[in-house]
């Protein structure tokens, strides 16, 4: 909206034009400039130059006649001034054509100051109500156009997050957003999001995403074939079938680098041939964007990133990580922290650098809780040094390098004070398994009594006895089923029964595995 108006008055009678003009002033606080000229060619100039909001003009003038300079005005296009035309004619044919040429009014010489003031206040008026109207009009307009286009990206989003089939409704919905190119051309996904902190604030961040946003957006205007929309997680998606994606990327990174002085991150999924594999793209480039930030890589494609390992739950992750730990595998601990760190940043939403941190030591937590349950060893806390080093990583591998470091120092305090008590333990074990192995013995019943987690117990036993629980126990069953053979005259499914064994069959399998004889061979010695 125009804050002020200014007005022109045309008129050759001096007196006449500075009695306007001097009535005219503190008329209203939206009035601006008042400009008095005697001919009409000197103000048909200022009218091309200025446009003034008012045009007050008498018809007769030297040469150009007003009513020729208004006839003129009503050409220029795009430009509607109020005017009112003042003469000392008062034929109706005058005041006539004065209206025809788009007067609002035709005041007669002389005229009363007061009565004209108060002309020209109803005029500023209208042009103050039309001005209202014209905005209200366009904010309308715009709230239709966001409304329009918010409906577009929750639908184009939610074929992002959900594998949607192209139906014939969905198919008219693409046709009216002018997007039938997703069902035609291959195209690729890129997600790109800000560098650095996150503002600290919410006002802060909702200013840098629209600022960046808008910049995009008027950036992609020159490319085809393109969409551009925000995911909930405050990330920015580029839909796109055009061919050159390095021209796109490098332009939107200019221009944001350039206007707001940020610098992006890019993940760019895989070439995509149909509608359906909206979710898939979606996925990947969101999965590269994340590496690439973790990575402090401008930009990353999905087939860049390594082949990732077979999917494993974030329990067998955990359980492979404290028995490593328990154990002293060093490669078993690089491998879970591999799988780990990876499987955080392909697979979670991280807003900024510092959750990767976060989330690492959370993890950690969760491993000395869980190596606390398997053996009884109380961890100290996490080390604030650690912490101030996990946010400040270069790289992914160097969050790896950190927590493997951190591990491995851990490993080497519990496997000392393992070995000072695991030949205590092992012996309470043989004796129960002494007492019990002509019952259903299991690790899980040992290790209850003895207060320990299984695993440990099942550690302990290879690295005290150097069998495995289970091979113990069998050796054990094996050594009693001999000396029974040979020395009672018990019936072989009584022996097999007197050593824990119901199933005389597998007995049987058992006892010729591991002396090489049947039991009724052993017996009679052949």
């Amino acid at each position: 909206m125009n804050p002020s108006i200014d007005i022109l008055i045309i008129e050759d009678e001096g007196e006449v034009l500075e009695g306007i003009r001097t009535s005219l002033q503190q008329l209203d606080p939206s009035i601006g400039h008042i400009y008095a000229i005697g001919n009409a060619e000197d103000a048909r100039e200022m009218i091309r130059t200025l446009f003034p909001r008012i045009i007050v003009t008498d018809i007769v003038l030297p040469r150009l006649s007003g009513l020729e300079l208004l006839d003129e005005v009503m050409q220029i296009s795009d430009y509607e001034p109020k005017v009112v035309v003042i003469s000392s004619y008062n034929e109706f044919s005058y005041a006539q054509r004065s209206l025809q040429l788009g007067a609002l009014d035709y005041v007669l010489k002389p005229f009363d100051k007061a009565e004209f003031k108060q002309k020209l206040l109803k005029i500023v008026a209208m042009i103050h109500e039309e001005e209202r109207q014209r905005f209200e009009m366009q904010h309308r307009i715009e709230h239709a156009q966001m409304g329009t286009r918010m409906l577009m990206d929750q639908y184009i989003l939610s074929f992002c997050t959900k594998k949607t089939q192209l139906q014939e409704h969905i198919y008219h919905r693409l046709q009216l957003w002018n997007l039938t190119w997703l069902t035609t051309s291959s195209y690729h996904l890129m997600a790109f999001g800000v560098s650095g902190e996150v503002p600290e604030s919410d006002k802060d961040m909702e200013l840098q995403l629209f600022s960046v946003g808008n910049i995009a957006g008027e950036t992609m205007e020159q490319f085809h074939s393109s969409y551009l929309l925000k995911n909930v997680h405050n990330r920015w998606i580029v839909i796109t079938a055009y061919p050159d994606l390095e021209e796109m990327m490098e332009a939107i990174r200019h221009n944001v680098r350039k206007y707001q002085r940020h610098e992006l991150h890019f993940g760019v999924s895989g070439t995509m041939f149909s509608f359906q594999a909206l979710f898939d793209a979606y996925e990947q480039s969101n999965q590269a964007l994340r590496w690439a930030a973790a990575n402090r890589k401008p930009e990353l494609y999905y087939q860049e990133m390594e082949d990732g390992l077979p999917e494993r739950t974030t329990a067998d992750v955990n359980e492979r990580c404290a028995a490593a730990l328990i154990s002293g595998d060093r490669d078993g601990m690089v491998r879970a922290v591999r799988d780990k760190v990876e499987s955080i940043v392909r697979l979670t939403q991280l807003i900024h650098r510092k959750q990767l941190a976060q989330n690492c030591l959370d993890w950690i937590m969760d491993i000395q809780t869980l190596v606390n349950e398997k053996s009884g060893i109380y961890l100290d806390q996490i080390s604030l040094s650690l912490w101030e080093r996990l946010e400040c990583y270069e790289s992914i591998d160097s969050v790896k390098h950190e927590l493997c470091a951190y591990f491995q120092d851990l490993s080497d305090k519990v496997t000392s004070q393992i070995s000072g008590t695991g030949n205590a333990i092992i012996e309470q074990a043989k004796v129960m398994i002494g007492e019990e192995f002509d019952k259903d013995i299991t690790l899980q019943g040992i290790a209850d009594k003895l207060a320990i987690h299984p695993v440990w117990l099942s550690h302990l036993f290879k690295k005290e006895t150097g069998q495995t629980f289970s091979d113990y126990v069998i050796e054990l069953r094996i050594e009693k089923a001999r000396r029974l053979l040979r020395e009672s005259n018990l019936k072989i499914y009584e022996i097999a029964s007197k050593i824990g064994y119901l199933d005389l069959q597998h007995f049987g399998k058992i006892f010729k595995k591991r002396t090489g004889m049947s039991p009724k061979e052993y017996r009679y010695g052949k």
